[in-house]
């Protein structure tokens, strides 16, 4: 039987369908009027602000279902009390599995793009936030967009320093082609278990009490501001967004930067300094659903503890363009080449509370006053001339297999035991 080229096919009825419960919730009249518009905005910082790595349709079909899995429960609760009429919505298509099919797809076509848009603008227009001083650092040899990522990563002196895990800087200062090289083959693996320097602020870090200086590096906060305030603020703080399109943050009313913002934007980073082309949970024997769930849960866990409380501050001195604050104080704290045999960053997380006021030795005297990016011996000449590249949009968003099945096999990263005093600057 030939089919009406003018009648709907199943997937624009139920489009038509879903479209028609929205506005039957909403009490809108004008039928111009894009009714997606409030449920596509919450589902666009899905990624950005509740699971970067969580499958968006298990999460709230799961969630719907009332037999979602405890560590998703959170995230599940938390971003459905974001959408608008969640709980009558739900109601009103208990009865319309394919409608709510196409409702979900949509949204989770915006989730992924949302992040496919950040990965998209800070490819080539961060490389500058991997530097320390933008003004008058380059990379040397240059960092071009004709380069494609393919010189980034274990490939390039300075992103291979901000991959190096931050008990290695060290080793990784005194003959960085040689340290790459034994990852480029396979003799040393950089996994989830060691923080990156790129995390750090260096000039803090302890390998004892590995909480100094955690998250508070340049790269990871400028790229934050990128993604929540405007690319506009990144470099300073002082200049908050002023485009007539207001930034994500705002947008979406984000008050405070939280574990999960400032991850999402410090596993955006570090895909900016690793090698590869395209968006993947996996960049060689690196896990970033792993890295992102380890930060996220160690955060969480520990909120009421005064180095979190003392980290969340920072961050809120950091974003003037969501709220206004002051400048967090920073002592510089010497780095202890006195690590532990472990391969696990957790063993010495928390550390002893008194290398806070002592601080460390150093291997003869050496202080990290470095941040990640700057190698040794180049800091102020640091690189030749770097090309600022508009954004190209061509990633990928994640892979909804492989976060499936990260999603579904991750438990509680393990976030150890402190006794912090609270009573002086934590890392």
């Amino acid at each position: 039987m030939p089919v009406d080229a003018n009648e709907p096919d199943a997937n624009e009825q139920n489009t038509n369908h879903f479209q028609a419960i929205l506005r039957s919730l909403d009490g809108a009249t004008n039928i111009n009027s894009d009714i997606l518009d409030p449920y596509l905005s919450s589902a666009h910082f899905f990624r950005l602000n509740y699971d970067l790595f969580a499958h968006f349709n298990m999460v709230l079909r799961e969630g719907i279902a009332q037999a979602i899995r405890e560590h998703r429960l959170h995230v599940y609760q938390k971003f459905s009390s974001s959408i608008p009429n969640w709980s009558e919505l739900v109601k009103n298509f208990e009865s319309e599995a394919e409608s709510l099919n196409e409702f979900l797809r949509a949204m989770e076509n915006t989730t992924n793009s949302a992040h496919c848009d950040d990965t998209g603008s800070l490819k080539h227009n961060s490389l500058q936030y991997l530097l320390k001083d933008p003004a008058k650092d380059r990379f040397d040899p240059p960092i071009l967009k004709t380069h494609g990522k393919a010189v980034r990563g274990w490939n390039h002196t300075a992103t291979a320093r901000l991959l190096c895990p931050a008990r290695d800087i060290l080793e990784f200062d005194e003959d960085p082609h040689a340290y790459m090289d034994q990852v480029k083959s396979g003799q040393k693996k950089i996994t989830s278990k060691q923080w990156p320097s790129m995390f750090y602020n260096m000039s803090l870090y302890n390998p004892r009490n590995k909480k100094l200086g955690f998250l508070r590096s340049h790269t990871i906060v400028q790229g934050w501001r990128h993604i929540f305030t405007g690319p506009m603020s990144a470099l300073s703080k002082e200049h908050t967004h002023r485009s007539s399109k207001p930034a994500k943050g705002k947008k979406h009313h984000l008050t405070e930067p939280g574990p999960r913002n400032i991850m999402y934007a410090a596993i955006q980073i570090y895909f900016v300094a690793c090698n590869a082309e395209s968006w993947t949970p996996e960049v060689g024997t690196m896990n970033l659903d792993d890295l992102y769930y380890t930060a996220v849960d160690l955060l969480e866990t520990h909120a009421d503890e005064q180095w979190v409380k003392n980290l969340m501050q920072f961050w809120k001195d950091e974003s003037p363009g969501l709220m206004q604050g002051h400048l967090s104080k920073h002592r510089r704290v010497a780095v202890n080449s006195t690590a532990s045999d472990s391969e696990d960053d957790m063993d010495d997380f928390f550390g002893n509370d008194s290398e806070e006021t002592q601080g460390g030795s150093g291997r003869d005297g050496l202080t990290m006053d470095r941040e990640p990016g700057a190698p040794t011996g180049s800091t102020n000449n640091l690189m030749s001339t770097m090309q600022h590249e508009p954004n190209t949009g061509n990633t990928t968003g994640p892979s909804s297999t492989a976060a499936a099945e990260s999603d579904s096999t991750r438990g509680t990263a393990a976030a150890g035991s402190s006794s912090m005093d609270g009573a002086t600057e934590q890392g």
